[in-house]
């Protein structure tokens, strides 16, 4: 049994190496800034950001808040390479972190660009900042799926299936989100539509096509 334990890659020790420095980040975290916790609880249930949350507690700079994310693209990225791995894809871990932290950054620049252009600085900032906070909440939801990933084997399938849907959840959430931000800073609905469908969801429809034309047990057992 120790051999086959050592041979199953998604629970080698640079995994549970990961897992611990999520978990230990998060009690720092916690220790440092037990505030922040409520805070991103009550902003995470809002449709609106208050401006006093906008003005001095979601900075970008703040250690905490860099931290979360931190935690978070670690956490997508690990989960990113599980479903690839039971699907029989071959990921290296590092080249899906870089891309999770690519398309955190990518999000910043875009949204940035489209608030300079359309002249709406104050609701493109509140779209980031509850885009960020969507993020660190499907890091927090994913940390348990992907700890029991890495070591009950006969739990994985329906485990990264459940993760992919709690995933789905909060990006439709977060474009209601965005789309009742917009509106709410009268922007008109045919440019909300149109920043949808272009930067958000073609991405995610191209990654489905990618999946759906990738050979995976999880859709044929």
């Amino acid at each position: 049994m120790d051999k086959l334990r050592m041979l199953d890659p998604l629970n080698a020790e640079w995994v549970t190496l990961v897992l611990l420095a999520a978990v230990g980040l998060m009690a720092l975290i916690n220790r440092s800034s037990p505030r922040k916790w409520r805070l991103l609880a009550s902003s995470m249930l809002q449709m609106r950001l208050g401006k006093q949350a906008l003005r001095e507690e979601m900075d970008l700079q703040d250690r905490a808040f860099i931290g979360l994310l931190v935690v978070a693209a670690a956490v997508l990225a690990l989960f990113g390479w599980q479903a690839f791995m039971v699907s029989g894809v071959s990921w290296a871990f590092p080249r899906l972190l870089m891309v999770v932290c690519a398309i955190i950054l990518g999000h910043y620049l875009v949204l940035r660009a489209v608030g300079s252009v359309l002249g709406v600085a104050k609701g493109i900032e509140e779209y980031l900042y509850t885009g960020f906070l969507l993020i660190i909440l499907t890091g927090i939801l994913l940390l348990p799926i992907v700890t029991v990933i890495a070591y009950r084997a006969e739990w994985r399938q329906g485990l990264v299936v459940a993760g992919g849907g709690v995933m789905l959840v909060l990006v439709l959430y977060r474009w209601l989100r965005g789309a009742w931000i917009g509106l709410g800073e009268g922007l008109p609905l045919r440019y909300i539509i149109l920043y949808f469908c272009a930067a958000e969801l073609l991405p995610v429809l191209l990654l489905l096509d990618h999946w759906r034309s990738t050979p995976s047990p999880l859709f044929n057992t």
